[in-house]
């Protein structure tokens, strides 16, 4: 990847995809975030580190822009950009039943890792509109660090399955041509025209 226009294009509109998504989600107080389909895109046709560059420069630009508190779930970020590259062994974004599975563990991996920097830096208010949960789980007695827990795993299941089959629906939808410079569309059996 080193050096090429193409590739490195591509991570940038990546990471612009995610924070133009997350700006629109986090306008909206949607209780989901979708701001890792360009994360998730990246890591599976490019591999995991252009992934965790594209996930990593949303964040970044979402902090600058829209949410302060963005820049500090990077590690989950990357996290994102591992395993879904990871998958595509396991045929994530290559089929539907696949995704759909994948997709929901991703979801329950960036939810855990995300509950020690919403607890313990925010204290379980991150400004977004998951933090409705926190707060009807913390209602009903539950200590902070499990309302975050039952939040994430509620919001970040649906967000990470709804980014999945946006992605499957994506790759599916580029043109072979394009995709032919992807290593990952070989794993994903995208055929060039």
């Amino acid at each position: 990847m080193r050096g090429d226009p193409f590739k490195i294009s591509f991570i940038a509109f990546c990471a612009a995809l995610n924070a133009g998504v997350g700006f629109l989600v986090h306008s909206l107080k949607l209780p989901i975030y979708l701001d890792s389909v360009g994360t998730v895109l990246a890591a599976v046709l490019i591999g995991p580190f252009p992934g965790a560059v594209a996930g990593v420069l949303a964040l970044l630009i979402i902090s600058i822009t829209t949410a302060p508190t963005a820049i500090a779930y990077s590690g989950t970020a990357i996290l994102i950009a591992v395993c879904s590259s990871f998958f595509t062994r396991f045929k994530f974004l290559a089929n539907m039943r696949a995704t759909i599975f994948w997709g929901f563990l991703l979801g329950v991996i960036a939810a855990l890792a995300s509950v020690p920097v919403t607890v313990y830096v925010f204290r379980g208010a991150t400004l977004a509109g998951a933090d409705i949960f926190t707060v009807l789980f913390k209602a009903t007695g539950m200590s902070l660090h499990v309302s975050v827990t039952l939040g994430g795993l509620l919001t970040d299941t649906v967000d990470k399955l709804a980014t999945a089959l946006l992605c499957f629906c994506l790759i599916k939808a580029l043109p072979a041509r394009l995709t032919s410079h992807f290593t990952g569309a070989r794993i994903l059996s995208i055929k060039p025209e």
